[in-house]
């Protein structure tokens, strides 16, 4: 065999090798500030086995059905109130924008930052800014929930845990403990609706307890959890391309996507709708839900299984502005123990909530 020979056999193999190795994500594969990317929540799932893995793997979610979209927004540490920078900026260098409402009647408790830190070795939640009956509190985590370790490769493992518990005088009391067991179960190649990618593909074994305590309404909402986090990350994505949270009772997911609904993002501030709660959420039968109808619009309630299923709805004609109060019984809808995605439409707007019936 002749040495040009021998070089171009050499080449093709190693550009074989090149295009079946699997990828490594670290810290420049993660969000920075400014920022701003869609996201969808998905429905049917019943075509895949999405558990299933291995290396040099392919999984295929083409089929995916968006049925809302969220902006996911991150700002710097110093683009926030000065206290809190001087609070978290030990621990965090990145902050990320929250729009979740906990639906407590009369009490309501709103998260308004995620504060993280991106650094060479790990990707972490440092703590959490919540609005409660109108008073901002930070709540630090005592050592950090760390979300990604880095450099991410193929079998890496490792885990986690962080909590944090504040008691406020004449307020109630919040706490929160979480615990993370990550592996890299799995590389290849995925397909969703946004594309085609190169991803590894992470497994988190995460185990969640929150605890909120009102004084003033004798109510506490304690919640345990155990449940898996399934992540395709691919380079430059900044987020999982699309993620998977399954238990027993069924699974969400979530994938980066196109702007699909340009006037229905989830936090548009200027739609039909706001203030939305849901409540009590897990629940065993009956559900409470109001929101604020900003102005005259079609009106339609519905709830979707885990597969993408619709297995309720309720339509009001055009509302008059005001507050919308509706109570649904899911036993009598038929609805057995699980997780449900509760979609309220108007015409320019759509908000969706997760409820758990058990």
């Amino acid at each position: 065999m002749t040495k040009k020979n021998t070089l171009l056999i050499l080449f093709l193999f190693t550009s074989l090798l090149q295009i079946t190795a699997q990828i490594t994500i670290n810290s420049n594969d993660m969000p920075s500030s400014g920022d701003i990317i869609n996201t969808s929540t998905g429905l049917n799932l019943d075509f895949i086995n999405y558990q299933e893995t291995g290396e040099d793997y392919f999984w295929d979610f083409s089929q995916l059905t968006a049925i809302s979209q969220n902006a996911d927004t991150f700002i710097g540490i110093f683009d926030i109130p000065l206290i809190y920078t001087l609070y978290f900026g030990s621990t965090s260098n990145l902050v990320k924008k929250d729009n979740n409402t906990i639906p407590i009647p009369g009490f309501p408790i709103t998260k308004q930052y995620s504060f993280l830190k991106n650094s060479s070795s790990s990707y972490n939640n440092a703590g959490e800014l919540y609005t409660i009956s109108g008073i901002p509190v930070p709540l630090k985590f005592t050592s950090p929930d760390i979300v990604y370790h880095f450099p991410m490769q193929y079998e890496n493992t490792g885990s986690s845990y962080a909590e944090y518990g504040i008691g406020m005088p004449n307020i109630g009391y919040i706490k929160k403990e979480i615990s993370r067991l990550n592996t890299i179960d799995g590389w290849g190649t995925i397909t969703t609706p946004y594309g085609t990618f190169e991803v590894l593909r992470l497994k988190s074994e995460i185990t969640e307890y929150d605890s909120i305590y009102i004084d003033s309404l004798g109510i506490g909402l304690p919640l345990y959890r155990e449940y898996t986090e399934y992540s395709w990350l691919g380079k430059n994505q900044k987020l999982p391309l699309l993620q998977i949270t399954s238990n027993l009772g069924g699974a969400i997911i979530t994938y980066i996507d196109s702007l699909r609904f340009p006037s229905a993002i989830n936090n548009q501030i200027d739609g039909s709708i706001n203030d939305v709660d849901v409540f009590p959420n897990p629940t065993n039968q009956l559900i409470n839900i109001t929101f604020n109808l900003v102005t005259y619009s079609n009106t339609t309630i519905e709830i979707y299984n885990s597969n993408g299923i619709k297995v309720a709805n309720k339509k009001m004609e055009i509302h008059k502005p005001g507050s919308v109060k509706l109570k649904l019984n899911l036993k009598k809808l038929g609805l057995s123990n699980g997780i449900y995605l509760l979609k309220i439409a108007t015409d320019n707007q759509q908000i969706v909530k997760k409820i758990i019936l058990y």
